[in-house]
């Protein structure tokens, strides 16, 4: 059974995302209870203090600055961690090469409609904030009451928005495609040679891997003082990499290079720096390296132009990345030698 793997937001961003989920359902019980609290308060003075009411009530009332104080702190809190989530998620966008317009969604507009209703209603006869007699005290909770209905009904909408952006978020991640942790959501490359390239598809126009090719290669490696990527290209589609090292000593690597396989080998090493200003050479199509930072293995990946976005957003949690046109006029390229067939004694 092959595995199936999935691309997925930073872990960072699903922890913040669900608190900020918790921190919204928080606030919107909490007003819910100084809806219900305003309420019975509201009918005990209506009935002119006769009657029993609930200890959070009877609470609120003797000290109602302190719980207005707490109600401030629950809006301020979710507004911020909102907000603060919303500047992460457009972060992510960016790095997969969405359009901004996927963090918009309806639930999130009758979140703003709610909210703005709400204070409309607080300033309306401000006057009656500091009540005077029963009769104003009653109105004044009436107002309370309907200010915090209405941020229950924005925070109710705001909730269901976020969880809805978040399922959004995942597939348009897994969509991109792109590891924003390389090494536990992408399956590595085999370490195991290739097979050989059949013989219906060897190319007569590129030339031998012999001697002088990997003299060439040596030179290469030894003026760029650091490893240069080489590409293995077997049966026509099946890629990998290879690192040629800066010593010289290319035994290993021939010796690891199957038989009729193309081989490109690339002037220009794999960047430790970030992807910030780089700006890739016209082609119809690259061939994306990635080096894991934690394993040191290699990575490969087709990317067409309008998916350099994401593959230079992934290279953000690499060691080091290149990425090279498909056909390059700076690379050296030959074909690995078909292994030479023994000769049979005469009958």
């Amino acid at each position: 059974m092959s595995d199936t793997v999935t691309a997925r937001p930073p872990r960072a961003w699903e922890v913040h995302t669900n608190a900020t989920l918790a921190t919204i359902l928080g606030t919107a019980l909490a007003s819910l209870a100084l809806v219900v609290t305003d309420l019975q308060l509201r009918s005990w003075i209506k009935a002119d203090g006769t009657g029993e009411v609930s200890g959070l009530a009877s609470t609120v009332l003797e000290d109602p600055y302190v719980f207005d104080l707490l109600a401030t702190m629950f809006m301020v809190a979710y507004i911020g961690t909102y907000f603060w989530w919303r500047k992460k998620t457009l972060e992510i966008i960016r790095r997969i090469g969405a359009e901004p317009s996927l963090l918009r969604h309806w639930s999130v507009s009758a979140w703003a409609v709610c909210l703005v209703l709400s204070i409309v209603v607080s300033v309306v006869d401000r006057d009656r904030a500091v009540p005077g007699d029963l009769d104003t005290l009653a109105a004044a909770l009436g107002r309370s009451a309907a200010i915090q209905s209405f941020r229950v009904a924005g925070l109710g909408f705001l909730l269901y928005g976020v969880w809805q952006l978040r399922r959004t978020i995942r597939r348009a991640v897994a969509t991109a495609g792109v590891a924003f942790r390389i090494g536990s959501t992408t399956k590595p490359v085999p370490a195991q040679p290739l097979p050989p390239v059949s013989r219906a598809e060897t190319s007569t126009d590129v030339p031998p891997a012999d001697d002088a090719f990997w003299d060439s290669v040596r030179d290469l490696a030894e003026q760029a003082g650091t490893e240069l990527a080489l590409l293995e290209t077997t049966e026509g589609v099946a890629r990998r990499w290879a690192l040629i090292p800066p010593t010289g000593d290319l035994t290993a690597v021939r010796a690891a290079v199957p038989p009729g396989a193309i081989i490109t080998v690339y002037p220009n090493p794999p960047s430790e720096a970030g992807p910030e200003g780089f700006t890739p050479t016209e082609a119809d199509e690259y061939y994306g390296l990635l080096e894991d930072a934690a394993s040191g293995s290699l990575w490969y990946q087709t990317v067409r132009p309008n998916r350099i976005p994401a593959f230079l957003a992934r290279t953000r949690s690499a060691r080091r990345w290149a990425l090279y046109p498909a056909h390059s006029p700076t690379a050296l390229t030959a074909m690995a030698p078909e292994p030479t067939a023994a000769a049979t004694p005469d009958a």
